[in-house]
Order: C-alpha cells, then sequence, then structure tokens
C-alpha cells in the first residue's frame, strides 16, 4: 500500500503545483505528511522526468516553469484466464522445476 501512498502524494503535489498553491516548502511537506526533505525527493523525482519546477517568491508556491504537466494512471484489473494468457504471451506459466536431491 506504500506504492499507492506515494502516487496518491505525487498526484497532489502536481495538482497544488499546477494551481500555483503549495505554500512554503515546510507548509507543503506538512500537508503531504512528509519531510522537507521526502519533499525535494518527491519534486527531485517529477525533474527527472522532465518537469521545470520552481519556488516562486511571488506567488509564495512551487510553480511549473513551462506548460508541461504531469498526468498520472493506474488501474487494478482481474484478469481471467484468456487474459492472463494475453498477458503472459499466450503461455500459462507452471511450476516445471524438476527436483534434483
Amino acid at each position: 500500500m506504500e506504492f499507492i501512498k506515494q502516487i496518491e502524494r505525487i498526484q497532489i503535489l502536481n495538482k497544488l503545483i499546477h494551481e500555483q498553491r503549495t505554500g512554503s516548502p515546510d507548509e507543503l511537506a506538512k500537508r503531504l505528511g512528509i519531510s522537507r526533505r521526502q519533499l525535494y525527493v518527491y519534486l527531485e523525482y517529477m525533474e527527472d522526468h522532465g518537469l521545470k519546477i520552481r519556488f516562486s517568491r511571488k506567488v509564495g508556491s512551487f510553480i511549473y516553469s513551462s506548460e508541461q504537466r504531469l498526468e498520472i494512471a493506474f488501474k487494478f484489473e482481474v484478469l481471467n484466464i484468456k487474459n492472463q494468457q494475453e498477458v503472459f504471451g499466450g503461455k500459462t506459466i507452471k511450476n516445471n522445476y524438476l527436483c534434483c536431491f
């Protein structure tokens, strides 16, 4: 579930940056329930993926320096046997290891 929590934080962070209402780094970290250092790790991660982010003292918020925006999408789906075979390239994976003791 930690993965989902991280995705949710990035989604909230993206929304707040886009709307230019993050507040100070300390306020934003508190709002996200993380440390200030963790906040900068998230921002660095986003920048590593091509987003240009900076803090604007005039606005009092982190802002995107360009018109880019992050989109995050994921889904959970229950797969039937046919779907599973498509995912595994048409093969059903079985434990075919021989015991060699």
